[in-house]
């Protein structure tokens, strides 16, 4: 068999360029998933069930748009290239849909949740422009398999940043007590100082990307049918089974995510009875361990398969969710003594580090597999499918956890919730991502595609790729 050569190792300002508009991007999101039904039910006092029902129906329309706009941009085509026109468009339109989620208004309930839910659908279908053909883009810039770490990897550093800050560094920046708000995340000002921030650094950053990775511009669509090949696109996809393995098992560990974006603020302000400065260290150290400790798991993933390089940092992840649930047990003992909640920090941050950019990678690779098993590309249908099931988990959970702080009688007039109801919210958090990582780890143990495997296939698609042009 003839092998056709790899294509040239990308520049180093490539793979920075490109990564940098995930920074952007996490700032925005992560904002969002971080501090919204924190700022909707205490800021804007609106009962968390209609909190979790805005954002869960906005997350399953922002889920559906997902692989309908990858199948858009695998279609389209434009001179600016039929990935970056939608970065372009869409980082314009979420820079300013953002600026009107996080201000108070003087309006009746009726009008104001019509608002709310106005601005956050807008928001997500916004974000879904932008940052599904990104993620296409990032499958279209090599075909070497431990390069596509290195792309999901930069990726996955900015992300990682973009968190830390937004997590910790933003509880020093924008919410620092003062005589009117002892508890500087009750300051209505810093959630609008912050969303004028994360706008502009994502206007700067997507800007970046789009212009380091000019050279990469594709034009090249694959054959459709429309609204059948659409649909016959999505069956395809979720029968490969190498990529249904790792679809559920991102699912599964947003999941987690979820639950930590959605009650981690509510758990340690009020379970641990902590303020802006004490979390923002336990948020300091988690992400600072994460963002670090993704060097290491690169490396790891190429002495070992990546497939056991995720299943190890579930592995880790499922440690620090027990060590959580200890501490709430023994909740008396960390609020005296807060910073034994460090040893979870390092823990989950380590743990978690893992999940965020080789399964990416695994994504990529199964691209390849399906253009084996179809002679059909779509690196925009994957992608988007991902994203797709990383929101309905997290709609479902948002809804459910919306709920839950209804049941368990929070009550967000109150500085200090019952002793009852402080226990259960990190309960909650401590459980429920315990579950979800376990459900994550029985998903990633099927997928079968090895460094071996994936060189054989790419082997096969060059030289029929070869071939066709040859007889052109």
């Amino acid at each position: 068999m003839t092998v056709v050569s790899k294509q040239a190792p990308l520049k180093r300002s490539v793979l920075v360029g490109y990564g940098s508009a995930h920074f952007g991007y996490g700032f925005v999101t992560q904002m969002f998933a971080s501090y919204f039904v924190f700022f909707a039910t205490v800021i804007l006092k609106m009962p968390g069930s209609i909190v979790g029902l805005v954002v869960s129906l906005s997350i399953v329309w922002d889920g559906i748009s997902d692989p309908l706009m990858g199948y858009i941009s695998d279609q389209t085509r434009s001179k600016l290239g039929k990935r970056h026109v939608y970065i372009l468009i869409g980082v314009v339109l979420t820079s300013l849909i953002n600026l009107f989620i996080w201000r108070e208004y003087e309006l009746s309930k009726s009008l104001l949740y019509l608002l709310i839910f106005t601005s956050v659908f807008l928001f997500k279908t916004s974000v879904t422009v932008f940052v599904t053909p990104y993620a296409a883009l990032g499958a279209e810039l090599s075909d070497d398999y431990d390069e596509r770490n290195s792309i999901q990897g930069s990726k996955t550093v900015f992300f990682l940043l973009s968190l830390m800050i937004v997590t910790a560094v933003s509880m020093l920046v924008f919410f620092n007590s003062t005589p009117e708000y002892p508890l500087g995340q009750m300051n209505p000002k810093g959630y609008i100082n912050m969303a004028y921030t994360a706008s502009l650094v994502l206007i700067i950053t997507g800007l970046w990307a789009y212009f380091s990775t000019q050279k990469y511009k594709l034009n090249t669509v694959t054959s459709s049918t429309g609204l059948k090949d659409f649909f016959l696109s999505i069956s395809d996809s979720l029968k490969n089974t190498e990529f249904r393995s790792v679809f559920l098992g991102y699912l599964f560990t947003n999941i987690a995510s979820a639950i930590i974006s959605v009650v981690g603020l509510h758990t340690f302000t009020y379970t641990f009875e902590m303020n802006n400065i004490k979390i923002s260290w336990v948020f300091g150290i988690q992400f600072t361990v994460c963002v670090l400790s993704q060097f290491i798991w690169l490396k790891v993933a190429k002495k070992i398969e990546k497939k056991q390089t995720v299943l190890i940092g579930l592995f880790i992840s499922i440690i620090g969710c027990m060590l959580l649930f200890l501490f709430v047990v023994f909740r008396r003992f960390a609020i005296l003594e807060y910073r034994v909640l460090f040893i979870y920090a390092v823990t989950i941050g380590f743990g978690t580090s893992g999940l965020f950019s080789i399964p990416l990678s695994m994504v990529v690779d199964t691209v390849d597999y399906q253009e084996m098993l179809t002679d059909s590309r779509r690196e925009g249908v994957f992608f988007g499918l991902l994203n797709f099931g990383y929101k309905i988990s997290q709609s479902i959970a948002i809804l459910l956890l919306g709920f839950l702080l209804d049941i368990i009688k929070f009550d967000p007039l109150l500085t200090f919730q019952k002793s009852s109801t402080a226990s259960q919210l990190g309960y909650v958090l401590s459980v429920g991502s315990l579950l979800s990582f376990i459900l994550a780890f029985n998903s990633y143990r099927k997928y079968s595609l090895t460094r071996e495997r994936v060189e054989e296939i790419q082997d096969t698609l060059k030289n029929t790729r070869h071939s066709l042009s040859s007889r052109k």
